[in-house]
């Protein structure tokens, strides 16, 4: 018999990554992320926490979230990022909160890099600069997800 643990992590699941193929999708189609993605991330968080999290821990997955939306506000304002990828970014920091963070970070850079030459190299100079870096949100998201959604089911 399934537990309403197991089913709120299964649907935080299924939450996330409708969102992360959604924001794919729409950032490769018209450079943008909707924020309906973000708030389905925030939604997958919650219903982890509610899991019975400690408050402590909750409280350290806000900061990280705080602290990524603050340096990718920073990037916005710089003009390098858009304001969907900010707000991804940050939803999904909330859920990999700062012990998952670096490998977030360094997965996200290391497909944003490969996407960029694939890019470049499809469309040279007539991208404009412009890279659909949700695709690698989304990817740092999926890594995250796979290796802690079955950590989460207890399984």
């Amino acid at each position: 018999m399934i537990t309403l643990h197991t089913f709120s992590a299964l649907l935080a699941g299924c939450l996330l990554v409708a969102a992360l193929v959604d924001a794919c999708i729409s950032d490769m189609r018209a450079l943008r992320i909707a924020d309906r993605d973000s708030v389905a991330v925030v939604a997958a968080f919650i219903l982890l926490g509610a899991n019975g999290w400690p408050v402590q821990e909750l409280a350290w997955h806000v900061a990280a979230a705080v602290a990524v939306f603050a340096a990718g506000a920073a990037l916005f304002a710089l003009g390098v990022w858009g304001g969907g990828d900010v707000k991804l970014c940050a939803a999904l920091a909330l859920l990999t909160g700062f012990v998952g963070l670096p490998r977030f970070l360094f997965v996200m850079a290391m497909v944003g890099g490969i996407v960029a030459l694939a890019v470049l190299a499809l469309r040279g100079r007539a991208a404009g600069g412009q890279v659909p870096y949700g695709l690698a949100i989304a990817a740092a998201g999926m890594d995250w997800l796979w290796r802690t959604l079955p950590l989460q089911l207890d399984l």
